[in-house]
Protein backbone atom coordinates (compact mmCIF):
# COMPACT_ATOMS: atom_id res chain seq x y z
CA UNK A 1 0.00 0.00 0.00
CA UNK A 2 1.10 3.60 -1.09
CA UNK A 3 0.95 6.13 2.17
CA UNK A 4 2.23 8.86 -0.80
CA UNK A 5 1.10 10.27 -3.60
CA UNK A 6 2.76 13.59 -5.18
CA UNK A 7 0.80 15.08 -7.83
CA UNK A 8 -1.88 12.32 -8.01
CA UNK A 9 0.78 9.75 -8.59
CA UNK A 10 1.35 6.53 -6.25
CA UNK A 11 5.20 6.48 -4.91
CA UNK A 12 7.00 3.65 -3.18
CA UNK A 13 7.23 3.71 0.34
CA UNK A 14 10.78 5.01 1.26
CA UNK A 15 12.67 3.67 3.61
CA UNK A 16 12.75 6.15 6.31
CA UNK A 17 10.33 9.02 6.69
CA UNK A 18 11.10 12.19 8.91
CA UNK A 19 8.42 15.28 9.54
CA UNK A 20 9.65 18.48 10.87
CA UNK A 21 7.45 21.02 12.13
CA UNK A 22 8.46 24.74 12.33
CA UNK A 23 7.06 27.89 12.47
CA UNK A 24 7.22 30.64 10.76
CA UNK A 25 7.89 34.26 12.20
CA UNK A 26 8.93 37.88 12.16
CA UNK A 27 11.41 37.94 15.22
CA UNK A 28 13.26 40.54 16.30
CA UNK A 29 15.49 41.97 18.61
CA UNK A 30 14.66 45.58 20.69
CA UNK A 31 17.37 47.64 21.58
CA UNK A 32 16.69 46.22 25.27
CA UNK A 33 17.32 43.02 24.11
CA UNK A 34 14.31 42.01 24.45
CA UNK A 35 12.33 39.92 21.48
CA UNK A 36 9.09 40.47 19.97
CA UNK A 37 7.32 39.05 16.20
CA UNK A 38 4.92 37.42 15.47
CA UNK A 39 3.66 34.05 14.45
CA UNK A 40 2.60 34.25 10.50
CA UNK A 41 2.18 30.28 9.93
CA UNK A 42 3.13 26.56 11.14
CA UNK A 43 4.72 24.48 8.11
CA UNK A 44 5.67 20.95 7.59
CA UNK A 45 9.21 19.49 6.21
CA UNK A 46 8.46 16.15 4.24
CA UNK A 47 12.21 13.97 4.54
CA UNK A 48 12.06 10.96 2.04
CA UNK A 49 15.06 8.54 2.05
CA UNK A 50 15.45 5.56 -0.10
CA UNK A 51 17.96 3.52 0.85
CA UNK A 52 17.85 1.74 -2.43
CA UNK A 53 15.57 2.40 -5.41
CA UNK A 54 15.35 1.04 -8.83
CA UNK A 55 15.71 3.31 -12.01
CA UNK A 56 12.21 2.71 -12.61
CA UNK A 57 11.05 4.03 -9.28
CA UNK A 58 12.94 7.05 -9.28
CA UNK A 59 12.19 7.89 -12.55
CA UNK A 60 8.58 8.10 -11.18
CA UNK A 61 9.06 9.76 -8.15
CA UNK A 62 11.33 12.43 -10.37
CA UNK A 63 8.48 13.01 -13.10
CA UNK A 64 6.13 13.76 -10.29
CA UNK A 65 8.48 16.50 -8.30
CA UNK A 66 11.82 17.41 -10.06
CA UNK A 67 9.62 17.28 -14.24
CA UNK A 68 6.54 19.02 -12.61
CA UNK A 69 5.28 22.41 -11.77
CA UNK A 70 7.05 24.60 -8.91
CA UNK A 71 4.36 23.46 -6.75
CA UNK A 72 2.22 20.47 -6.37
CA UNK A 73 0.01 18.22 -4.31
CA UNK A 74 1.48 15.42 -1.29
CA UNK A 75 -1.49 13.31 -0.19
CA UNK A 76 -0.28 11.05 3.13
CA UNK A 77 -1.22 9.29 5.71
CA UNK A 78 -0.79 11.00 9.14
CA UNK A 79 -1.83 8.72 12.00
CA UNK A 80 -4.37 7.20 10.41
CA UNK A 81 -5.57 10.10 8.59
CA UNK A 82 -5.38 11.32 5.15
CA UNK A 83 -4.16 14.43 4.55
CA UNK A 84 -3.20 16.97 1.73
CA UNK A 85 -0.20 19.82 1.45
CA UNK A 86 0.87 21.90 -1.17
CA UNK A 87 4.77 21.41 -1.46
CA UNK A 88 8.19 22.23 -3.65
CA UNK A 89 11.13 19.97 -3.65
CA UNK A 90 14.58 20.54 -2.26
CA UNK A 91 17.91 19.21 -3.78
CA UNK A 92 17.66 15.37 -4.53
CA UNK A 93 20.71 13.69 -3.92
CA UNK A 94 21.26 10.15 -5.20
CA UNK A 95 24.45 7.79 -5.73
CA UNK A 96 24.58 4.91 -8.89
CA UNK A 97 25.23 1.73 -8.36
CA UNK A 98 25.01 -0.84 -10.51
CA UNK A 99 26.53 -4.18 -9.86
CA UNK A 100 27.13 -4.94 -13.60
CA UNK A 101 26.91 -4.24 -17.43
CA UNK A 102 24.01 -6.54 -17.66
CA UNK A 103 21.53 -5.37 -14.18
CA UNK A 104 19.26 -2.28 -13.87
CA UNK A 105 19.71 0.30 -12.58
CA UNK A 106 19.69 0.68 -8.86
CA UNK A 107 19.90 3.83 -7.06
CA UNK A 108 20.95 4.24 -3.44
CA UNK A 109 21.09 6.85 -0.46
CA UNK A 110 18.24 8.70 -2.48
CA UNK A 111 17.13 11.71 -0.42
CA UNK A 112 14.89 14.54 -0.82
CA UNK A 113 12.78 16.73 1.30
CA UNK A 114 9.36 18.34 0.37
CA UNK A 115 8.27 21.82 1.84
CA UNK A 116 5.20 22.92 2.45
CA UNK A 117 4.15 26.13 0.61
Amino acid sequence: MAFFTIAGVAIKNPSTFKLERYKVTNMERLADASMVGDLIAKKLKFYFTYDAISGADLDTILEAIWDSTLFFNLHYIYNGVEKDATVYVGSIPSELHRAGATTNWVWKNVTFDLIEK
